[in-house]
């Protein structure tokens, strides 16, 4: 059986990706996504396979209508933007566990011998969902940054994870004092303002380390919620605090994410490039 899986290409996403290459059957080709590409990506390429499988990405209603009739369906995800998902009777969705950790459960449910992954599902829901309970959750997204998709893939396709090898270890810990630096002089720039609502969010012009400096400026408490600019890619995060909701923002401008954990891609037009160089007396 020809299998096409579409996930996010996050590190739920790749969990998700990687249980799935494990232990389901057939000859399956993973596309690691971001959301603003996941209906077109579908319509280009679904007639070739036999089985789709979705996991951590929402398409468009009337994407699944079409697949539905036309081939075996599966959609794992716990974004609220795919509530409406569950009309259908091969979704599975849930929106107090990260993706991986559905993944999971949906494998064993199956009869799939999973168990050995759990530990690896359990941890990548810790620090997906912001739970941040284990000590090693932020540490598996920093290995994540540091080895990118492919590597990551590999290396857990091969090994179950139990802990984190001495190499990795060290790298993580490099990493975590780059990270630390970046964080403090990013902080030097930084403008907090009030929204049309009355809330104060950040703003912050930021290339690595976006969720990791949100939720920095969350915890020390400067703002409701945060905005990061990513000029370079022309993507904005958004992170706030557990009581204000930023989903809508990233939805209003068709991007998603979580209630307090979200993203957008800005268009060309639509990045005032020129005001901030007037602005900034460059031109």
């Amino acid at each position: 059986m020809q299998t096409l899986h579409i996930s996010h290409n996050d590190l739920d996403g790749l969990g998700c990706g990687i249980l799935i290459k494990k232990f389901m059957s057939g000859n399956i080709k993973t596309a690691y996504l971001g959301y603003d590409d996941i209906d077109r990506y579908i319509e280009d390429n679904y007639q070739y396979y036999d089985r789709i499988i979705i996991t951590d990405v929402s398409p468009q209603y009337g994407t699944v209508e079409m697949l539905a009739g036309e081939k075996d369906v599966l959609i794992i995800d716990h974004h609220a933007s795919s509530e409406a998902l569950k009309d259908f009777h091969f979704t599975y969705h849930n929106i107090t566990k990260c993706a991986t950790l559905l993944t999971y459960e949906y494998l064993l449910k199956e009869g799939y011998k999973a168990e050995e992954y759990e530990e690896f599902a359990r941890c990548v829901n810790d620090v997906d969902m912001w739970f941040l309970k284990r000590e090693d959750s932020l540490k598996m997204s920093v290995l994540f940054n540091l080895m990118g998709i492919t590597r990551m893939e590999e290396r857990f396709l091969s090994t179950p994870y139990k802990c984190f090898t001495d190499t990795e270890k060290l790298l993580i810990k490099l990493e975590e004092e780059r990270r630390d630096n970046y964080i403090k002089k990013a902080m030097r720039n930084i403008e907090t303002l009030k929204d049309k609502d009355g809330l104060t969010f950040t703003v912050v012009f930021a290339e690595s380390y976006a969720s990791e400096l949100g939720n920095y400026i969350i915890s020390e408490d400067i703002s409701d919620y945060v905005m990061l600019i990513n000029a370079q890619s022309k993507k904005i995060s958004l992170r706030s605090r557990k009581d204000v909701d930023i989903r809508h923002i990233a939805e209003r401008n068709g991007g998603g994410g979580h209630k307090n954990a979200a993203a957008f891609s800005i268009k060309n037009e639509t990045f005032d490039l020129d005001n901030l160089l007037k602005n900034t007396g460059v031109i």
